[in-house]
């Protein structure tokens, strides 16, 4: 009978168990305490009776696949059948009663898909096995295990926990004895990474079943001051992007340095969304070369680290920034009586901002005077929110950029900056759409259209003819080389003379805004910044147009 019993819950254990999969709730670096009762069934053999399980384990995940745990268990159990006269070895009979069964055991963890609030696992281990009254003489038996269960996250923290076990209780010179473990507890997660999870919206959530492991390096692709720059502000942060969430336990004072020379900067670091900033303590010297340092420690959510350290430098020489930054767009604008539904509100400002200040509680966006819930991003001088579900048709949505908000240097805008919008349906769907201007669509490290790009700008001119309610933002980019200051000013003579372009074919000047990012939003990156003719190159070297109404 109990043969036939430990084979249905093998198969049940194992139908219940492949099947499924989900999100990613197993944390590398974290501990685990999961305290759990259970039933064991011992082997005929034993003649002991089916008796309940009392234990604790202290676990510690090394990735998200592998983790070690410390495992005691205690049971107190009797004698099945007394009336046995003989015995064989290992077994228990009259006048023994009661059998007080300890055992204690260190195993390994491997979960099958880490990614997910259910997370199946096997598990193995050696420990001892302690009875009481003994049936050795030389003490403690050596006790194998081998098993399968699974974790069920019901919050960032907390799971419920199930186990199948086989413990295997032996000595040398006698046979083996199997007894059979289900157990059910509670894991207690402390420590580790934050989650891998992307912040997605519902809908989007909805369609992601499995999300494949991340083995892949992060990388720096924008800094602040960037490298090569002079007259640096001497009272400004430091700040790296990187290409992907990074986990903020690693980001700190050994893997993000600057110094002077080989004098280290005092200062702190801070991390916000992608973007490490560090704080000098003190203003830098006017004129000084700096070193910054973001170190191989500095790792991403999944536990990658940097492939090499990523190093640059910059020098100090300007007088310290007092200038206020100032919101230069929004999108949707201010006033908009028929914004996308389904849109993210986005801002843009007059200079390179301190993302640390920019947050949800320095960007918001209110329904009347119910707040809307939603994610802020922000890098460089742009910001965005994310509301968490669309917006309600019809209704009217305010948008508010405080005084929180600070540049680089410290300075923050001299007011509130608060626009409105007004929601409508999603936009109808072009059949055609506006043509970008790419490299070759100018005269070489010039602002002057070639004639195939003013075929390209005429085409583009009959469309916002077609639809006199299209408003767009002109966006000029640029390729890494060069310095960023020359770049910068490029980008801006690129968009404007697309504007200029624009305005002389019969488009209404408020229709048009223009911006140049110069290359710090490339679109690929660019291996070797001195090669101009690399394809990388050519996709940075572009003018692109955003819809902003229809």
């Amino acid at each position: 009978m109990k043969a036939t019993c430990r084979a249905v819950l093998v198969a049940a254990a194992f139908v219940f168990l492949l099947p499924l999969s989900a999100r990613s709730e197993i944390k590398a670096g974290s501990f685990e305490v999961n305290p759990f009762v259970g039933y064991n069934f011992f082997e005929n053999d034993q003649n002991l009776k089916d008796r309940p399980i009392f234990g604790l384990r202290l676990g510690y995940n090394f990735t998200k696949h592998f983790g070690i745990e410390g495992v005691g268990e205690f049971i107190k159990t009797r004698v099945d059948d007394r009336n046995i006269m003989w015995t064989e070895e290992g077994q228990y009979t009259s006048p023994i009663d009661d059998v007080e069964l300890s055992t204690y055991h260190l195993d390994l963890v491997y979960h099958f898909i880490p990614d997910g609030k259910f997370n199946p696992f096997i598990v193995a281990g050696i420990g001892g096995a302690h009875y009481s009254p003994g049936r050795s003489n030389r003490g403690d038996m050596a006790a194998f295990n081998v098993g399968i269960g699974a974790k069920y996250w019901v919050t960032d923290n907390i799971a419920l926990r199930v186990d199948l076990k086989d413990y295997m209780v032996t000595e040398i010179t006698q046979d083996t004895y199997h007894n059979i473990g289900v157990t059910a507890g509670v894991v207690f997660a402390f420590g580790g990474g934050e989650s891998v999870q992307a912040y997605r919206r519902p809908a989007e959530a909805a369609a992601v079943v499995v999300v494949a492991s991340d083995t892949t390096a992060p990388t720096v692709i924008f800094t602040s001051p960037e490298s090569g720059a002079t007259g640096v502000a001497i009272d400004r942060n430091i700040n790296a992007t990187f290409s992907e969430p990074m986990d903020r336990a690693t980001l700190n004072t050994a893997t993000f340095t600057v110094k002077y020379g080989t004098t280290p900067v005092t200062g702190k670091v801070t991390f916000a969304d992608k973007t490490a900033t560090f704080t000098p303590t003190s203003k830098i010297d006017n004129g000084a070369l700096y070193t910054a340092t973001i170190t191989t420690g500095a790792k991403d959510r999944a536990g990658n680290g940097l492939a090499s350290n990523y190093v640059w430098s910059f020098t100090a020489g300007m007088a310290a920034d007092t200038t206020a930054p100032t919101v230069i767009f929004t999108s949707p604008m201010n006033g908009d009586t028929a914004a996308p539904i389904n849109q993210k509100v986005q801002v843009a400002f007059s200079e390179v901002m301190d993302p640390a200040t920019l947050n949800a509680a320095t960007f918001t966006v209110k329904q009347g005077t119910t707040p809307v819930a939603g994610k802020v991003t922000a890098l460089s001088s742009n910001a965005s929110f994310t509301p968490a579900s669309d917006f309600e048709k019809g209704k009217v949505y305010t948008g508010t950029i405080t005084t929180g908000a600070k540049d680089l240097a410290g300075n923050a805008l001299a007011k509130n900056y608060v626009f409105s919008f007004t929601a409508l349906t999603a936009p109808k769907v072009i059949p055609t759409v506006l043509i970008a201007l790419e490299d070759q669509h100018f005269f070489f490290d010039s602002s002057e259209v070639t004639e195939n790009g003013k075929t390209v700008l005429n085409y583009n001119i009959k469309l916002l003819k077609e639809n006199p309610k299209m408003e767009i933002l002109i966006a000029g980019y640029t390729s890494a080389s060069g310095t960023a200051e020359y770049n910068q000013k490029l980008s801006e003579r690129r968009a404007a003379a697309v504007r200029e372009y624009f305005i002389k074919g019969g488009i209404a000047r408020d229709r048009l805004t223009q911006i140049g990012y110069g290359a710090k939003h490339p679109a690929e990156y660019e291996a070797v910044p001195s090669d101009i003719y690399s394809e990388a190159a050519k996709a940075n070297m572009r003018v692109i147009f955003e819809i902003i109404v229809r």
